[in-house]
């Protein structure tokens, strides 16, 4: 595989407004993301160790223990049978494939090949999802979830929704996959434990691992836009009026 044509420049981590910066390029091959292991995973507090009799390299990520013999560079040791995608080894680097990162780090991760970054948003436990979260006693909630969210306008403002409706980047809608139309959620963005309502008139997000596209004036509201996308909880409301 060719990378000399790609640019380590421009390739950064960002965990929630701090970003990172590589020597080394992160690798794209087909539907797979690989990043160079020693550097990327050093961040994110991963303790890593060379065996060089056993030609084997010990990870050690939030309390478990991962093993990688680079003799065999697809198995990774007490993973899923499901995880195939092997490492490679990149101009004499170690790279790991991101569905590595997604099984063996407490994060979710999603990267955009536009911007050649990768974001990662820390997965808390349900009880600090839940805890002090403000409640909506004056609306029914007939379900509530959780999850990462991200915003969209730019170029989608003025354009067509999936619902016809014209997309108003400053307007508080979102998109969410299979929610009908004109279905009013209350969204909290974890880390600020702010919250608004938004209508949903469009479908998304189209990129896995988010459970919600806002826009950029319901990001705003509620101090997701600067992070780019966050973890959220979102109460499908009911009865639910907009005032006139």
């Amino acid at each position: 595989m060719d990378v000399d044509n790609l640019n380590a420049d421009t390739f950064r981590v960002i965990i929630d407004k701090q970003v990172f910066r590589f020597m080394q390029p992160a690798v794209q091959e087909n539907q797979e993301v690989y990043f160079p292991m020693r550097s990327f995973l050093s961040i994110f507090g991963a303790q890593i160790a060379w065996n060089q009799k056993e030609s084997s390299t010990t990870i050690l990520a939030d309390n478990k223990e991962y093993l990688i013999d680079m003799d065999l560079t697809n198995s990774y040791i007490n993973l899923p049978d499901s995880l195939v995608v092997p490492i490679k080894i990149i101009n004499s680097h170690t790279y790991i494939p991101m569905s590595f990162l997604k099984e063996t780090l407490n994060f979710h991760f999603s990267w955009d090949s536009e911007s050649n970054s990768l974001y990662a948003v820390r997965i808390p436990d349900s009880a600090t999802i839940f805890k002090n979260l403000p409640e909506a006693p004056e609306y029914e909630v007939v379900e509530t979830f959780s999850g990462v969210a991200s915003w969209y306008g730019g170029k989608f403002h003025g354009r067509e929704t999936t619902s016809g409706e014209i997309f108003d980047e400053n307007g508080l809608t979102a998109a969410h996959r299979t929610l009908p139309f004109n279905t009013y959620l209350r969204v909290t963005f974890i880390e600020t434990n702010a919250s608004t309502i938004v209508k949903v008139n469009d479908r998304g997000p189209h990129i896995a691992g988010r459970i919600l596209d806002l826009s950029k004036g319901a990001a705003e509201e509620i101090g997701l836009r600067p992070h780019g996308l966050g973890e959220v909880k979102v109460e499908v409301l009911n009865n639910y009026e907009v005032e006139a």
